[in-house]
């Protein structure tokens, strides 16, 4: 079995395991790392891990200060794996992992009232998982007042790109064939 390195916080340095390539693309340390430097700081934050495949992202966060994460994933290997991972790292007690698709964990989540500071979501690349995502995440809202999604997809996938283009705030880069968008979202007060 293959790994995956932390690249900050309190378990920097710590491997945990992944399936093997064919199974699912792994976001790199390199990239893992750009995503928490455009994030900044996450103490305190819940997180919800969309796609969440090895769990790594939600493991990242929790080890750089996040207080939950709340992981969803579809393939059973990954959600043992995910489980397997929150164990070795102990994080366990500060997760949720739902093993079910997105299209229908966001409408559970949203019935539960739940709403999250970040949402990270890493889905197969070009199958227009973003935007069926993002406009899921517009009829079942999971926001709090100040919500930060990322999104990590394919250069390739330009419907996805355009998604994020004429948000405000919008931040896109690209490492290689990953493209990494990250968007704030203000909620309006209603005034």
């Amino acid at each position: 079995m293959a790994t995956l390195r932390i690249t900050g916080g309190e378990l920097n340095g710590m491997s945990i395991s992944v399936l093997p390539g064919d199974v699912a693309r792994y976001t790199s340390s390199k990239v893992r790392q750009a995503i928490f430097n455009m994030l900044g700081s996450v103490e305190g934050m819940s997180v919800l891990d969309l796609f969440a495949g090895s769990g790594s992202f939600s493991i990242e966060a929790l080890s750089r200060g996040a207080a939950s994460a709340t992981l969803v994933e579809a393939n059973g290997r990954m959600t043992d794996l995910i489980g397997k991972n929150l164990s070795k790292t102990g994080l366990n007690k500060y997760c949720q992992v739902f093993h079910m698709d997105v299209r229908y964990a966001v409408p559970l989540l949203y019935g539960r009232k739940r709403v999250y500071d970040v949402i990270f979501m890493d889905p197969p690349y070009e199958m227009g998982y973003v935007a069926q995502t993002m406009t899921l995440l517009e009829t079942h809202p999971l926001y709090s007042a100040h919500t930060i999604t990322i999104a990590e997809y394919s250069r390739r996938e330009n419907d996805s790109l355009s998604l994020f283009e004429g948000l405000p705030g919008a931040k896109t880069r690209k490492y290689g064939d990953t493209v990494i968008s990250i968007f704030r979202r203000i909620k309006d007060s209603g005034a």
